[in-house]
Formats: C-alpha cells, sequence, structure tokens
C-alpha cells in the first residue's frame, strides 16, 4: 500500500511535457498564411506556375475548371484533415486547421485584387514566388503548425510506411509536376520546379533559423591545454565525453565544443598549434539552445 502511494506520488512529481497554446503562434500563422496567399495570387497564379503540395493541386484544378483556387483548397483538405486528425497532436491540428482556415480566406479575398507587379519575366516570377512562398510556410512551420494538405498526408504515410517527411514531399511533388506537364507545357513545368526547389530552400531556412552553429569532438592527449585555451580565447564551454580506442584499448576525454561558424577556424587553429595530431571531426548543428546560443521560448 504504502509502495504503492509512494509510486503514485513520484509519478505526480515529475515534469511532464504539455503542449502550450499562444497568441504569438497563432500571430505567426496568420502572417505566414497571408504572405503564402499573396504569393499565389499577385505572382505565380498571373505567371501560370505552380507551388508544391496541395495548394499546387488546387492551382491546377483552377487552370482547367475556372473555380476559384480557395474552393479547390478548402475541399481537398476536408477529408485530408478528417483522416489525418488522429495521428497529430491537438495542438498541431488546432493550429493546421486555423492555418487552413486563414489560407483559403486570404486565398479568397485577394482572388480579384488588381495588383500588377510588373513581373513579365517567368524566371523571376518563379523565384520571387518560390522565395515568398517558403517565407510563408516556413512562418507557419516555425509556429508549430502548417497550412494541412501534404503535412499532414505526410505524417499519415510516416505513421503507416516510415517514410520521411522529405521523400513524401519530393514524390508528391514530382507527381503534380507530372500533371502539370500533361496539362501546360515543358517551359511552365520547369519553371514550376524552379519554384518548388527554391520554396523548398526558403522554408529550411525560415524554420531553422540562419544560426547554423558547428559541434566539433577532439581527440587529443592535450586534451586539458585544448579546453583551457578554447575557454580562455573562444569563450566557449567544452564537454568531456569518456572514449576508448578499439585498437589501442586505450581510454581518454574526448571534447566536445558547439561554436559559431565564425569561430570554427579560430578553434582549428587553436587545436592544430596545441596538437599537430588531433583528431577532430566537425559536424553541423542545426539549432543550439543555452548560455552563449539561442534561449528557449516563444519564436514568434
Amino acid at each position: 500500500m504504502n509502495l504503492t502511494k509512494s509510486m503514485v506520488t513520484m509519478a505526480s512529481s515529475l515534469n511532464r511535457f504539455k503542449e502550450r497554446f499562444s497568441y504569438q503562434d497563432i500571430l505567426g500563422i496568420l502572417l505566414g498564411s497571408l504572405i503564402l496567399a499573396l504569393a499565389i495570387q499577385l505572382i505565380l497564379v498571373p505567371a501560370y506556375i505552380l507551388t508544391g503540395g496541395v495548394t499546387g493541386i488546387a492551382i491546377i484544378l483552377k487552370f482547367l475548371s475556372g473555380v476559384d483556387i480557395w474552393v479547390w483548397y478548402m475541399g481537398l483538405n476536408i477529408p485530408i484533415f478528417i483522416m489525418g486528425y488522429k495521428f497529430v497532436s491537438k495542438r498541431f491540428a488546432l493550429y493546421s486547421l486555423i492555418g487552413m482556415l486563414a489560407l483559403t480566406f486570404f486565398l479568397g479575398i485577394s482572388e480579384n485584387w488588381q495588383i500588377d507587379l510588373g513581373i513579365d519575366n517567368l524566371l523571376l516570377a518563379s523565384i520571387l514566388g518560390g522565395v515568398l512562398s517558403g517565407v510563408g510556410i516556413g512562418i507557419n512551420l516555425r509556429s508549430k503548425g502548417s497550412t494541412g494538405g501534404l503535412d499532414i498526408i505526410a505524417v499519415i504515410i510516416s505513421n503507416f510506411w516510415g517514410y520521411s517527411f522529405g521523400t513524401i514531399s519530393f514524390v508528391v511533388n514530382l507527381i503534380i509536376l507530372g500533371v502539370f506537364l500533361f496539362t501546360s507545357n515543358i517551359e511552365l513545368t520547369l519553371f514550376s520546379a524552379i519554384s518548388i526547389f527554391i520554396c523548398g530552400k526558403v522554408v529550411d531556412n525560415v524554420q531553422l533559423g540562419s544560426n547554423v552553429s558547428k559541434t566539433a569532438m577532439i581527440v587529443s592527449e592535450q586534451h586539458e591545454d585544448i579546453a583551457r585555451e578554447i575557454f580562455d580565447n573562444i569563450n566557449r564551454g567544452c564537454t568531456y565525453l569518456v572514449g576508448r580506442g578499439a585498437y589501442t584499448g586505450e581510454s581518454r576525454n574526448i571534447i566536445m565544443v558547439t561554436v559559431a561558424r565564425t569561430q570554427l577556424p579560430r578553434l582549428k587553429e587553436i587545436v592544430f598549434q596545441i596538437d599537430p595530431h588531433a583528431f577532430i571531426t566537425i559536424n553541423e548543428t542545426i539549432e543550439v539552445f543555452g548560455k552563449g546560443f539561442k534561449q528557449s521560448g516563444p519564436e514568434f
């Protein structure tokens, strides 16, 4: 009885993860949806260029039928949400619903806006459309939501068959471009591919940020001297990891340190000046939270 009670008390005292809803996230989703809608209606559609995912399918159907994009977008997303609701978290489902409704609304009100940006070059239209689409989608993802469609399809397929999001996105967009090729021409399809490619790259930069750092693993008999010089000259903390050589069987401390990209040349200079025979591996680190780097908290 006492054991059971103590276990219950221990379980209740544990820090548990709770999804938090914030107005900053919702504002980010609304802003991202507005930017995406403007990119579609003012740049891509006038140039007969696609974006990726369900929005791209809606644009093709608009070209074929003349029915507004927002109607097709909403109609395609409703069954996707019904199928995918139980496979995503409550917050992601709610945020994605807000994103879908916001994008539908902005697509609808901007349908008849007579704004001529003066972009007559298809290459420029595909580049600018891809950049703005990527910014809009990236802000949505960074705000912990999405605009529905492909994101939810990716979650469903990943749950059943284990494919990564990148693979699913690539295959779906390839199919969309193939269909578009049969409904338009090779030139517009290629410009659409450029737009989708640029969009994907911009999404990564907006979602993850540009503060990519480098994490180095340093193996050296002079590890204490190297760590001290890193403290003094780069002002970065180090962590010792205990490792053992498979061939020699010797144990030694391995230095792990994360630095900004601009500090990497100085780090290598320090290491090889102290120990020219040091072994060092350097990996790209997408995000770093903690002292000296990004602080945790709302991003929007």
